[in-house]
């Protein structure tokens, strides 16, 4: 008798381990099934020709001053026109509207340090020995400084990402650059972690206030002029705001006309702030099985071919945007995955996928799209992949 449900017991047991065995194999096996039905695209380089493509996008709109935005209900958007004498006092006066104008000047040091034989170099370097004068970045922040909420977080955090990008090119422009950009930047860094201490809950949309990619973006600098008080800052909030997230709605992206992604975007920056295993405990229950119906809106790039109305154009803009940083942030969390782990060459092919979407549809919104579209398109290319 004992011996018999001694028998029974074993077999119950070697069950349940195999039905385990199976479940486990299973998941693995549709991940790679998943993979496997990807398009595999060859995700586009940033070479010298590609480079002189992309430079002559910000080179084009970096000296055309942006009129008064129209009332658009951002919060950090107020009046604006260039005074008269604006190329001797300000920094950032073009490109569409302010923002634009800053990230345009990360796009062209960016293409400078990664190509610094451009035909075009000279020319770059004496509109940025311009812009980034130290007049006109004196200018630029007593203008700040009167301005209220105007591009806070996201016009604030490019000025971040710009020095950054400056402090650590070993160039004696670039270094006289920075340096005339460190009190603003000071100033900027200062400002910002009030703004996100006193933030009672963050902005999970997919476009500008997007608290997330700001943050994104400021980490850069916070790791080259290893600032503590904001590194504490956007560590601290960053945590309040998302440590607590579960099941992000992946179906609901995107909204309208982000150009961001939040939920891979909201990841990205907490695989910088948690430490790597409780980032991928967190990671388990925040994003939904890439190879499942919930992450499916997060694989296939919005198609933009139809919408071309004039009154369009800029929300198209935003949704061909959308691949760039898609892209970007797929291949940052690829690499934050484990050697071996499915998910990381998932997130690669689609990073690729999105890609060449991307540049497919560069120039298919006209001036609302040229004037920053560049700026994502090397972000994505020149991220770690």
């Amino acid at each position: 008798m004992i011996q018999r449900g001694l028998v029974t017991f074993m077999c119950v047991l070697l069950f349940s381990i195999s039905a385990s065995a199976q479940q486990t194999n299973g998941t693995v096996a549709d991940l790679e099934t998943f993979l496997s039905g990807l398009p595999k695209s060859n995700a586009p380089v940033l070479d010298q020709a590609l480079a002189m493509k992309l430079a002559s996008m910000p080179l084009a709109c970096i000296d055309r001053p942006h009129a008064a935005p129209q009332t658009r209900g951002y919060v950090w958007e107020a009046s604006y026109r260039p005074p008269d004498d604006y190329q001797k006092n300000l920094a950032f006066y073009g490109c569409f509207d302010w923002h634009s104008s800053v990230n345009s000047i990360w796009t062209l040091v960016r293409l400078l340090k990664s190509h610094p034989n451009l035909p075009v170099a000279p020319l770059v370097r004496q509109k940025l020995g311009k812009h980034l004068d130290k007049s006109n970045i004196a200018g630029e922040l007593a203008h700040l400084k009167g301005a209220g909420q105007f591009e806070r977080p996201y016009g604030y955090a490019w000025i971040l990402k710009l020095t950054a990008e400056l402090s650590e090119w070993k160039d004696p422009d670039g270094q006289k650059w920075g340096a005339n950009l460190s009190q603003l930047a000071e100033w900027t860094s200062k400002e910002m972690a009030q703004f996100f201490t006193d933030l009672p809950q963050p902005s999970r949309g997919g476009a500008h206030a997007n608290s997330a990619f700001a943050m994104y973006l400021m980490l850069d600098y916070v790791e080259q002029a290893k600032d503590e008080p904001l590194r504490v800052a956007i560590h601290q909030n960053a945590k309040r705001f998302f440590e607590a997230d579960k099941n992000c709605a992946t179906k609901a992206e995107p909204a309208g006309s982000d150009f961001l992604s939040p939920c891979l975007t909201e990841a990205a920056l907490m695989g910088r702030i948690l430490d790597r295993q409780p980032f991928l405990a967190w990671l388990d229950t925040f994003l939904p099985p890439m190879q499942s119906a919930d992450f499916k809106p997060l694989t296939e790039p919005v198609e933009t071919a139809g919408v071309s109305r004039p009154e369009q154009l800029a929300g198209k803009s935003h949704l061909i945007g959308l691949t760039f940083q898609r892209g970007m942030v797929m291949n940052r969390l690829a690499n934050l995955l484990p050697n071996g782990d499915l998910r990381a060459d998932v997130l690669r092919r689609l990073a690729a996928v999105h890609g060449v979407k991307g540049m497919q549809g560069m120039h298919d919104a006209g001036y609302y799209g040229s004037h920053w579209l560049g700026t994502y398109a090397v972000y994505y290319m020149l991220s770690p992949q």
